[in-house]
């Protein structure tokens, strides 16, 4: 009797689990092209969902970066991420700060070790990043930099072992 009650426990919580966890609202991260405010997400497939701040912070802040990436290419998809403010910042890619001949230190959005890499492969910008954020939402700049940062390191290393392999055959 008590085996058949925790077999029966077993495949009842299983199927509540199984229920559940497919009924889990799929992991969307909507981003653009550069330069248009043309909306996608990372799903590679044409959806009904509409972008909405919230959401997307609460979908970067819990995003496993490395599968994301894995996605991305098995997509044949190489572009950077970028986000928007004053103009373009590709984390991770940036070039630090330099001096300038006339003493000022300028901060270098790109560095050039990766110009070649984001000319090559473009970037795509994540919606909901930019210069002009509502006081009452929550930081969605922050954690999408650090998310970008994550992502293209993943990214770069991804693409150098991918050159490194095609010149090699």
């Amino acid at each position: 009797m008590k085996k058949t009650l925790v077999v029966g426990y077993l495949i009842l919580f299983g199927l509540v689990h199984f229920s559940f966890s497919s009924m889990a609202q799929e992991h969307y991260i909507f981003f653009y092209p550069p330069y248009t405010d043309k909306s996608e997400t990372n799903l590679y497939r044409d959806t009904n969902i509409k972008f909405d701040y919230l959401t997307q912070y609460t979908n970067i802040k819990s995003s496993i970066v490395a599968n994301d990436v894995k996605n991305a290419i098995a997509h044949n998809d190489y572009r950077f991420i970028g986000i928007s403010g004053n103009s373009y910042l590709y984390p991770g890619l940036e070039g630090g700060y330099e001096k300038e001949k006339n003493g000022e230190t300028t901060f270098v959005s790109l560095a050039r070790k990766y110009e070649k890499y984001l000319n090559r492969y473009h970037f795509k910008v994540i919606k909901g990043t930019s210069d002009a954020l509502r006081s009452d939402l929550p930081p969605l700049q922050s954690i999408a930099y650090d998310y970008a940062k994550r992502y293209n390191a993943i990214l770069f290393l991804k693409i150098k072992e991918m050159e490194k392999n095609s010149r090699n055959q």
